[in-house]
C-alpha cells in the first residue's frame, strides 16, 4: 500500500485526479444543500407573504365577528396548502395590543429535503409570523337614520327599531374597539322622519320665529311647546337654482321656520274606543299614551313625527351607545322625507354655516363619510282625517264638546294661541258610516258629519287631504306642486338624488353608504335603485331585508371605514 501511494504521489496526474474527485464531491454537496436550502427559502418567502396578507386583512376587520375567518380566507387564497409538496399547520391568531388593534398571525410549514436526507435530515420545519398594527387616520361620520313609524314593524320577529339599535351600536363598537374615546373619530347621528330636530344646535339668528306663537318656546319636555324640528326652506323645481334652499348645505341667507303640527284634531287622533279616562284631550294624561300613540313624551301635539334631537359630533363611545339605545320610532303620521335627513347629515359635515365644521373637505387625515338608512318609500302620506278613518271625517278644529266622537281643546289650528270663538253648544252626529267626499265639503250646520256654530266661520269645516311634513301641509304643494302621495314621492326622490350627487362630487367628495332595510323595500325596485345610485359606488349600497342582514351591512361598512382609515 505504501508503495502504491508513493507511486501516486510521484505521478502528478494522479494527484490532480484525486483532488478533482474530492472537489467534485464538495461541489455536489454544496449544490445539493443549495437546492434544499433554496427550496426552503422559496417556501418560507411564499408562506410569509401569505401571512402578511392575512394579518393585514385581520387588522382591517379587527373587531369583526368574522375576523379570524377572514384571516384564514386570505391566507388560503394566497397560499396552497400543498405548495412544493409541503404541508402547513393551523394558523395561530393572537391579539398583541387591543387598544392599538395590533395582532399576530403565525404558523409552521413543512417541506421535504433531498440532499440532507444523506445526513438523516428528512424535512425542514419553517416557522413564519406576521404582525400588523392598524395605524389609523381620523374620520368624521354622520349616521342618517330612518325613525319613521314603520320602524315599529317587525321582520322575522324582531322590531326594526331594535334591529337598527343593535346594528348601529355594533358599528360604533367596531370603530372604537376597546377605546372609550378617540379624538380622531367623530360621529354624529341624524334621525329623520319628515323633518330633522336641529333646533338645539342652530344659532337663534338662523331661526325665523315670525309666525311662531310666543307660547311655543323650545322645550325638551313640554309637549305643548316646540321640540326643535324645522321645516325645509323654500325650494325650486330647478334644483340648481340659487333659491333652491332645501338642497343647499349653506345657510346662505334664508332662515329655517320651526316645524309645528298646528294644534287641532290631528294632534289627538287615536282610537277613541281604546283611550280611557276622563281627560281625553289632556296631553299630560297618562292614558294619552295608550297603545303607543307616540313613542316618547315629545312625539305629540305640535311635535307629532318630530324625531329625537340630532346628536352632535362626539368622540365618546358611551355617548353614542347611550344615544342610539334611546332612539324611538315616531307616531305613524307625515310619511318619509329622506332628502331632508340627507341634507342635514351633509350640513353636519359642512364647513360653512350653519354649523361651521372645522374639518376641511380636503383634509386627508380626516375623511368625511355618511350612512343613509331607510325602511321605506319617500312620500308625504294622506291625512287620516281625509281617509275617513274609523268611518268618519273630522274637522281640524275643536268645537267645545267633549263626547265620544269629538275633541275639546283650547288651541286653534292656525297656531295663534287661544281660540276665543270655541264656545257654545255643539253637537256631533253619532253615525259612523263613511261619508262621500261631497258631504264633507258642505259648510252647513245641518249637513256633513258635524255641526258647528256659524260664528266660527266656514274654515271650521276644513280638512286636509295630505298630512303635515317638513314641507308643510301637502295640500300647499310646496314640493313642485305635489298634492298627492305619488307626486310627493317623485319630488322627494328627485331631491334626494340631487343631494347625493353633489355631496359625493368635487370639491366635497363625501363617501356615501346607503342601506334599504326591511321586507317592505325588497320588491320596490325604484327605491332600491335610488339608494344604490346615491351611494359612492355599488359596493357601498346594501339591501337588508332582515335584522341579521342589517347587522351584516353595518359590519361591512365598519370594515370599509376601518380600511379607509388605515395609514398607507
Amino acid at each position: 500500500m505504501t508503495s502504491l501511494l508513493r507511486k501516486l504521489k510521484e505521478q502528478e496526474d494522479g494527484a490532480i485526479l484525486i483532488q478533482t474527485v474530492f472537489l467534485m464531491l464538495v461541489f455536489i454537496g454544496i449544490l445539493g444543500a443549495g437546492v434544499d436550502i433554496g427550496r426552503a427559502f422559496l417556501y418560507k418567502s411564499r408562506l410569509s407573504g401569505a401571512l402578511d396578507a392575512a394579518a393585514l386583512a385581520g387588522s382591517k376587520a379587527f373587531t369583526s365577528k368574522t375576523r379570524d375567518a377572514q384571516i384564514q380566507a386570505f391566507f388560503d387564497s394566497n397560499f396552497d396548502s400543498d405548495f412544493m409538496g409541503g404541508s402547513v399547520g393551523p394558523l395561530n391568531i393572537k391579539v398583541v395590543d387591543a387598544a392599538n388593534k395590533s395582532l399576530s398571525v403565525s404558523t409552521t410549514g413543512n417541506i421535504d429535503t433531498y440532499f440532507f436526507t444523506l445526513f438523516g435530515i428528512t424535512d425542514f420545519q419553517l416557522p413564519a409570523e406576521a404582525e400588523t398594527t392598524s395605524r389609523q387616520s381620523g374620520l368624521q361620520l354622520a349616521m342618517v337614520l330612518d325613525v319613521t313609524g314603520s320602524m315599529g314593524n317587525s321582520d322575522g320577529g324582531i322590531q326594526r327599531i331594535n334591529a337598527l339599535k343593535t346594528s348601529a351600536n355594533s358599528l360604533v363598537d367596531a370603530l372604537f374597539g376597546d377605546e372609550a374615546s378617540n379624538d380622531n373619530l367623530e360621529i354624529s347621528v341624524v334621525p329623520y322622519v319628515t323633518s330633522v330636530n336641529v333646533g338645539h344646535l342652530l344659532d337663534s339668528s338662523y331661526i325665523d320665529r315670525s309666525e311662531m306663537p310666543d307660547s311655543y318656546t323650545i322645550s325638551a319636555t313640554d309637549k305643548s311647546k316646540w321640540y326643535g324640528c324645522v321645516e325645509a326652506r323654500s325650494t325650486n323645481s330647478n334644483l340648481t337654482a340659487s333659491n333652491a334652499y332645501d338642497v343647499i348645505p349653506d345657510h346662505d341667507g334664508e332662515d329655517w321656520t320651526p316645524y309645528l303640527w298646528r294644534p287641532g284634531y290631528d294632534n289627538h287622533f287615536y282610537s277613541l274606543t281604546d283611550l280611557k279616562g276622563p281627560n281625553k284631550e289632556d296631553w299630560g294624561a297618562p292614558d294619552y299614551e295608550y297603545k303607543g300613540m307616540y313613542q316618547s313624551t315629545n312625539d305629540a301635539g305640535p311635535n307629532i313625527a318630530c324625531p329625537p334631537p340630532v346628536l352632535d359630533f362626539t368622540t365618546s363611545k358611551a355617548t353614542l351607545n347611550s344615544y342610539i339605545n334611546s332612539l324611538y320610532y315616531a307616531y305613524g303620521r307625515g310619511g318619509t322625507v329622506a332628502n331632508l335627513g340627507m341634507i342635514w347629515g351633509w350640513r353636519m359635515l359642512h364647513t360653512g354655516a350653519p354649523f361651521n365644521n372645522d374639518v376641511d373637505y380636503n383634509d386627508t387625515n380626516m375623511p368625511k363619510a355618511l350612512i343613509l338608512m331607510t325602511d321605506g318609500e319617500n312620500w308625504v302620506i294622506n291625512s287620516k282625517n281625509y281617509s275617513y278613518y274609523y268611518g268618519y271625517d273630522a274637522h281640524p278644529y275643536y268645537d267645545g264638546v267633549d263626547d265620544y266622537y269629538d275633541n275639546n281643546d283650547a288651541y286653534d289650528d292656525n297656531g295663534n294661541g287661544k281660540c276665543p270663538n270655541c264656545t257654545g253648544t255643539f253637537v256631533n252626529k253619532k253615525g259612523k258610516t263613511k261619508k262621500k267626499k261631497a258631504e264633507y265639503d258642505q259648510k252647513d250646520e245641518t249637513k256633513g258629519p258635524q255641526q258647528w256654530d256659524k260664528k266660527n266661520g266656514d274654515n271650521i269645516g276644513e280638512y286636509y287631504r295630505g298630512d303635515y311634513s317638513g314641507y308643510g301641509r301637502r295640500d300647499e304643494g310646496r314640493l313642485d306642486g305635489a298634492t298627492t302621495q305619488t307626486a310627493s314621492t317623485a319630488a322627494i326622490d328627485k331631491r334626494l338624488a340631487h343631494v347625493c350627487a353633489v355631496m359625493k362630487s368635487d370639491p366635497y367628495n363625501i363617501i356615501v353608504y346607503t342601506i334599504t332595510f326591511g321586507s317592505g323595500t325588497t320588491n320596490n325596485a325604484a327605491l332600491r335603485a335610488l339608494y344604490q345610485n346615491c351611494a359612492s359606488d355599488s359596493a357601498k349600497y346594501f339591501h337588508a331585508p332582515t335584522a341579521s342582514e342589517l347587522d351584516g351591512a353595518f359590519e361591512a361598512i365598519a370594515n370599509d371605514l376601518s380600511d379607509l382609515r388605515l395609514s398607507k
